[in-house]
Formats: C-alpha cells, sequence, structure tokens
C-alpha cells in the first residue's frame, strides 16, 4: 500500500515536474515599437521578462522576431501600429517544424537581428526580471527568406 502511495506521487510529481519545463521553454516577452528603422527594417523593444536576471541577446533576438512575425507591435506615444509579417498566428502551428528549428537556440532566426548598443536594461519585478533591449529587425530578408521557403505567401501571390 505503500509503494502504491509512494509510486503515484512520484508519478505526478514527475508529470508536474515535465509541464512546468515545457511552460518554461515557452517566449515570455512583450514587443513594442521604438521609432523608425532603417530601409527594410523594424526598430522594435523586446523586453523578456525572466526569473534570471541573465539572459543572452540571442533569446531577446529570438523573441524580436516571434514578435514581428506572430503578434506585431504598436506604440501609441509614436503613432506605430504594425500587424504580424505571418499575418495569421496559425501559420506558426501550421509549420510548427520549421519553427521549432527556426526558433533553437542555435536556429536561424537571430541572424535577423541586430541589437542597438547600449540600450539594454534590467529592472526586478517582483520575483522576477524584465530585460529590455532596443533591436533592429531585417524585416525585408526576413519575408524573402520565409516567402521562399514557402512559409509566407509573397506580396504578389493575390488575394
Amino acid at each position: 500500500m505503500i509503494k502504491r502511495i509512494f509510486l503515484t506521487l512520484l508519478i505526478l510529481f514527475t508529470a508536474s515536474a515535465i509541464a512546468f519545463a515545457k511552460d518554461e521553454d515557452k517566449l515570455n516577452y512583450e514587443i513594442e515599437g521604438a521609432g523608425t528603422g532603417t530601409q527594410g527594417t523594424y526598430l522594435v523593444k523586446v523586453t523578456v521578462i525572466s526569473k534570471k536576471s541573465k539572459i543572452n541577446d540571442d533569446l531577446i533576438a529570438r523573441c524580436a522576431v516571434h514578435g514581428v512575425l506572430f503578434r506585431g507591435f504598436n506604440n501609441k506615444e509614436l503613432r506605430q501600429n504594425q500587424r504580424p509579417l505571418a499575418g495569421s498566428p496559425m501559420v506558426e502551428a501550421q509549420h510548427a517544424d520549421f519553427f521549432k528549428d527556426f526558433f533553437a537556440e542555435n536556429g536561424t532566426a537571430k541572424n535577423y537581428v541586430a541589437s542597438v548598443n547600449g540600450s539594454r536594461q534590467v529592472i526586478k519585478a517582483g520575483k522576477q526580471y524584465k530585460i529590455s533591449s532596443i533591436v533592429t529587425v531585417n524585416k525585408e530578408q526576413l519575408h524573402k527568406d520565409l516567402e521562399s521557403a514557402g512559409i509566407i505567401k509573397g506580396l504578389n501571390s493575390g488575394f
């Protein structure tokens, strides 16, 4: 009887630990417009919300590309409003295999981003940290590469 209870508790603990680990893998961030970038780029401020105070620039880059593709961004003060480049969040689910590799730690998503020097900020908010940075996202090249991979439709494809 005690073995059975112990085994049940062990299974429940393992299952909850796995579920918690999967939640940690999700990108937890905010994105907003940060002004006007050069032609073919977006200038955005990305804020990653994490339990750790030190995260690398690659995570910020992946969040920036993810936000540009699937969330879009705005800034009321600057009157910026940009719709998601992919058009719909469903595109991520439809091409899950492609985006799993694309957004992986060694994936190619970070190649479309450049950080603005001196823009990184770390703010403690309760038990979490908000790590912000202003980055440029090469939307033109990103769109071109995803279009050639058959992930998003071209501008000339019609309706």
